[in-house]
């Protein structure tokens, strides 16, 4: 992995980490406060921001395997569920990169372990560490909010939940998961809130509809892996139809703690579109119900059959994506593909500095925030970067007001359309030419330059007020 370049997101949240915060524009701050951590041990490199990343998804695994063992007391179904989570195309492949994902989806798994052990009269400060990690999860992504509600539900439904349902240790949990939290409200409460109005309204102005719930389901079914969801959704068909259907099985209990986020996406769906990797959450326990079909079900033998290529096709696939694209073979792909997101932004970068240094500009101006988090990783500790338009997603840093009266060269991917709509935010506005960003001899991306100078004063707070 170390050998990609950094997608867009991992740069944008790279640039945070340079300045943590309790808060940010599009998510809490916990994979700004990671990013920070490890490349402070391991430098500023591909391997320093996604080391973490990387790690989390070996502790997600164990967190799979310790909870299928707390429900079912069989090792063969931890062990299965462990590696069907790897099988998981979007965890063998996305979860790899440094995104809140990673941190979201592996708190959400340590606390259905933690949960798991009190179901069976675990000691009952475990409640704490409960709340430690939920609360955490929410710092990691505003997703986890919905472990709440789950657990709700769990205590009012699961007569093993009993015992914990006036506890003053559940209480406890909760209050440390506030605290835990507390940050982020607080600065939400000193940004107006807008991180909460960003994630929260996505539906404010959306109507019903199914346009978007087909490409839901079918996405979904192949990211978690046709071969798991099969498996998963038998699993909960014959839970549905058993005549001995009891809230306290194991099943309803991943069912009820899981069950808020997957209505939700489901509502979203309903609505508008749903990002592959909002329900990712989830996906630990949807490998344990698929591990536990695989195990339980013997009455169907083609069934038995199919469970064996489960892990080959899943973490196979994943692999061989991950070398194709990791190796030179990557760049001579003909085709478009989500990879291009990886490739090209080393030479990109390297290029678009010597223009600049060859025309006399001081610094680079961007209008888009995955090219601006791409520069400045790439350049490190060259020529300042700074995006133009939604200042707003850049409370964090503070230019050099200088800037302004120095000349830059004006970055904008060509076909985001006329690069000419920016005159208006400088005295002087020259275009001069295009440069590509490339994966050998294909163009993935093609970029407008223009040299510009004489910016308003209040550019580096407010931006150029012609982005529209």
């Amino acid at each position: 992995m170390a050998n990609f370049d950094l997608v867009p997101d991992e740069a944008y949240y790279w640039l945070w980490s340079r300045v943590p915060s309790a808060g940010y524009y599009d998510h809490p701050p916990m994979i700004a406060w990671w990013i920070w951590i490890s490349t402070h041990l391991f430098g500023n490199t591909l391997l320093g921001v996604r080391v973490l990343a990387i790690i989390s998804v070996l502790i997600t695994s164990a967190a799979v395997y310790a909870t299928a063992r707390e429900l079912f007391d069989d090792p063969k179904i931890a062990c299965i569920a462990s590696i069907w989570l790897n099988a998981m195309l979007l965890m063998g492949l996305a979860a790899l990169f440094a995104t809140p994902d990673a941190p979201s989806t592996m708190f959400w798994a340590l606390t259905l372990w933690t949960l798991a052990r009190l179901r069976n009269g675990g000691d009952p400060r475990l409640w704490l560490l409960t709340g430690l990690l939920a609360g955490l999860g929410c710092v990691a992504k505003y997703t986890n909010l919905f472990m709440g509600p789950g657990i709700l539900l769990w205590l009012a439904l699961d007569p093993k939940a009993r015992p914990w349902r006036f506890s003053p240790w559940l209480l406890a949990g909760g209050a440390v998961a506030f605290v835990a939290f507390s940050p982020v409200l607080a600065w939400n409460a000193s940004h107006n809130w807008i991180s909460f109005a960003k994630q929260f309204g996505r539906l404010a102005d959306q109507y019903a509809g199914l346009s978007y719930f087909g490409e839901f389901v079918a996405g979904q079914f192949g990211l978690l892996n046709p071969l798991i969801a099969i498996f998963a959704t038998l699993t909960i068909y014959r839970w549905l139809r058993a005549p001995n259907l009891k809230p306290s099985q194991p099943i309803a209990f991943l069912v009820l703690l899981n069950g808020p986020l997957v209505i939700y996406m489901i509502f979203h769906a309903l609505h508008d579109r749903v990002h592959a990797n909002w329900p990712g959450p989830a996906y630990p326990a949807i490998a344990i119900l698929a591990a536990t079909a695989a195990v339980r079900i013997h009455d169907r033998k083609h069934l038995r059959r199919l469970s064996y290529w489960v892990a080959p096709v899943g973490i196979g696939l994943s692999c061989l994506l991950l070398f194709y694209f990791a190796t030179p073979w990557g760049e001579t792909f003909p085709l478009h593909s989500p990879a291009d997101t990886l490739l090209g932004w080393h030479e990109f970068a390297e290029q678009l500095e010597t223009m600049r240094e060859n025309s006399g500009a001081d610094w680079l101006a961007t209008t888009d925030y995955g090219l601006t988090g791409e520069l400045a990783f790439e350049l490190g500790n060259g020529s300042p970067v700074v995006q133009i338009v939604d200042r707003q997603r850049f409370t964090f840093e503070t230019p050099d007001p200088l800037l302004v009266d120095k000349p830059a060269l004006l970055v904008v991917p060509t076909n985001e359309g006329a690069i000419e709509r920016y005159a208006g935010c400088f005295d002087s506005f020259s275009v001069l030419g295009n440069l590509s960003r490339q994966a050998g001899n294909r163009v993935i991306q093609s970029y407008t330059i223009a040299m510009v100078q004489g910016a308003p004063e209040n550019l580096l707070s407010d931006g150029c007020p012609l982005k529209l």
